[in-house]
């Protein structure tokens, strides 16, 4: 049983909205540097679809899901905000609209988990845009984070 599902969500021709894609890309990465996640952590590379999933999500019965997911909230670019789901109301959209919170709708009725939403402010999401720096330096942070409380259940 997992005990936390990393949920990354993101379309990697967006721009800035590949953060999620790309830290689930460094976190299940065999690079030596990469962060061994804790036992029961699973990470789950979504792309746009969280929804396909959702299935083997509940599967694993975790008692938390973070979603990671680039988030308009009013922050500087790069910026990064862990939300409880009911505090993202008035927070604006994810920038794929509301389909992650109504995805953490969905498996809260299959299974319910503490559920929260790490936002990584964006800049840039047009199709065909690059990543900016800000948010690829969100992502070395979030995937550091990672890496340090990996470090820190293993003692």
């Amino acid at each position: 049983m997992d005990r936390t599902a990393i949920v990354c969500v993101g379309n990697e021709l967006r721009g800035d909205d590949a953060a999620g894609v790309a830290v689930a890309r460094k976190l299940s990465s065999s690079d030596p540097s990469a962060p061994t996640l804790p036992e029961g952590c699973t990470v789950y590379e979504t792309q746009t679809v969280p929804e396909s999933f959702l299935m083997k999500i509940v599967k694993g019965k975790p008692e938390t899901v973070i979603l990671i997911d680039a988030l308009h909230f009013g922050a500087g670019t790069g910026a990064v905000e862990l939300f409880e789901t009911g505090e993202l109301t008035g927070h604006g959209p994810s920038t794929h609209g509301p389909a992650p919170l109504a995805f953490l709708d969905v498996l809260n009725m299959f299974h319910p988990a503490h559920c929260v939403v790490l936002g990584i402010q964006p800049e840039k999401t047009e199709f065909g845009a690059e990543m900016c720096p800000e948010v690829r330096d969100a992502v070395d942070r979030i995937v550091a984070a990672f890496r340090l409380l990996s470090t820190n259940t293993q003692q």
